[in-house]
């Protein structure tokens, strides 16, 4: 039987969630039960040309950073632990795939930027207990898309007419899942 996934609406209190332009992306939410890599990365390489870049906010785990660090990935460090790095492979996008689901089924968060012009040290995020997460060194026009992945599956903000709607999005799901009509907003 395959996994299946949900498509909706963002809830306001997810846009909430984040410091952004206003009315400049779309949001939706794709919700998995246990997500896996085959499901993100299989997304991110049907929406996505290369370059990517990957905000992975910590890193705690010893064998991520020896992932990374043993296959050459490229990276800017910031914080301790958090690591952003610029894909531009398919095989360095599954390695750094099976790294974020690592992290995100462990409650870490992950997020993916997608645009022209766009820089490592950009992209750092600035969080506070109190505060929504803000990229305060990013110039919104130069992203196409930002993805929020999270334990329970991901939040896309886009600007691209190809994906940023709920319909226009199951296109780019792998068809090994099926689509929950009942918990859809399609």
């Amino acid at each position: 039987m395959k996994k299946q996934y949900f498509v909706q609406f963002s809830d306001d209190s997810i846009k909430d969630d984040f410091v952004l332009p206003k009315d400049m992306f779309k949001s939706m939410d794709i919700g998995i039960r246990d997500i896996d890599t085959d499901f993100l990365y299989t997304l991110i390489q049907n929406i996505f040309s290369f370059p990517i870049f990957f905000v992975l906010e910590s890193v705690i785990f010893e064998h991520i950073e020896k992932i990374i660090l043993e296959r050459n990935i490229p990276y800017y460090k910031f914080a301790s632990d958090g690591f952003i790095t610029k894909i531009d492979s398919v095989n360095t996008l599954k390695v750094i795939c099976d790294c974020t689901v690592d992290l995100v089924l462990n409650g870490l968060s992950v997020f993916i930027f997608f645009g022209q012009g766009l820089s490592e040290e950009n992209l750092v995020p600035t969080r506070s207990w109190d505060k929504p997460i803000e990229f305060k060194n990013i110039d919104f026009e130069k992203v196409d898309t930002f993805i929020d992945v999270h334990e329970v599956g991901l939040t896309i903000f886009s600007k691209n007419d190809k994906y940023n709607s709920l319909r226009k999005v199951t296109h780019y799901i792998s068809e090994d899942y099926s689509l929950d009509l009942e918990n859809s907003d399609i």
